[in-house]
């Protein structure tokens, strides 16, 4: 009988550059008083499961918000780097308001014409912007997180884990897992479930912000 593994994939709580709409990648702005108020009251929802290894981002916000909700939990966290949020290099911090109607005229595309995650392969360039990640490589790492997580709950005999990560890499995941996500932003705090069972992942349920989880 194949083993099913259900991982719950939580966005981070609300930062300061949330709230004040700037690019927010791999800098690290850290939770707001609403980002700390929200992630323990997911703690609450989801103290019934027995999660059995949590894994984050080791970026700061995710950290943080996986160390409240581990309140109610007696885990000792694992933080990856190969979790973290797209690195958007000399654009990060900058004023999201226009920043993808001022990319679309500088290189010429339509945002209409195209997915909410083909628009991220445009970053990246050779010389206006070579710290920026490339779109395929930022989705092959996160595969490989995923690998890594359902090799680790294999071989240990874990059904349920908890993975606090980032808006965009949460989209990027779900797509690769052949989900067509909300063209729009994921909700801070809220809960997405992926089930890994016969060698195959499925998406349960997609930015869910109330219960049941």
């Amino acid at each position: 009988m194949s083993q099913k593994i259900s991982i719950y994939y939580v966005r981070h709580g609300q930062t300061y550059f949330n709230l004040k709409d700037y690019i927010q990648g791999q800098c690290d702005a850290p939770l707001t008083q609403k980002g700390f108020e929200v992630a323990k009251k997911l703690g609450e929802m989801v103290k019934h499961i027995p999660f059995q290894r949590a894994y984050s981002s080791d970026l700061r916000r995710a950290m943080e918000t996986l160390d409240i909700i581990l309140e109610k939990h007696t885990l000792e966290p694992t933080y990856s780097k190969l979790l973290r949020e797209l690195n958007f290099g000399l654009y990060e911090g900058d004023i999201g308001t226009y920043f993808w109607r001022d990319m679309s005229q500088k290189y010429g595309f339509n945002l209409n014409d195209m997915s909410f995650m083909e628009r991220y392969a445009y970053l990246y360039h050779p010389t206006d912007n070579p710290t920026g990640e490339k779109l395929d490589d930022f989705i092959n790492r996160l595969k490989e997180a995923f690998q890594e997580i359902v090799e680790a709950a294999t071989i240990d005999n874990h059904q349920d884990i908890l993975v606090v990560g980032h808006g965009l890499a949460i989209h990027a995941i779900l797509e690769a897992f052949g989900v067509h996500a909300p063209e729009n932003s994921i909700t801070n705090s809220s809960v997405s479930k992926i089930v890994y069972e016969n060698h195959e992942f499925k998406v349960e349920y997609f930015g869910r912000e109330e219960g049941p989880f």
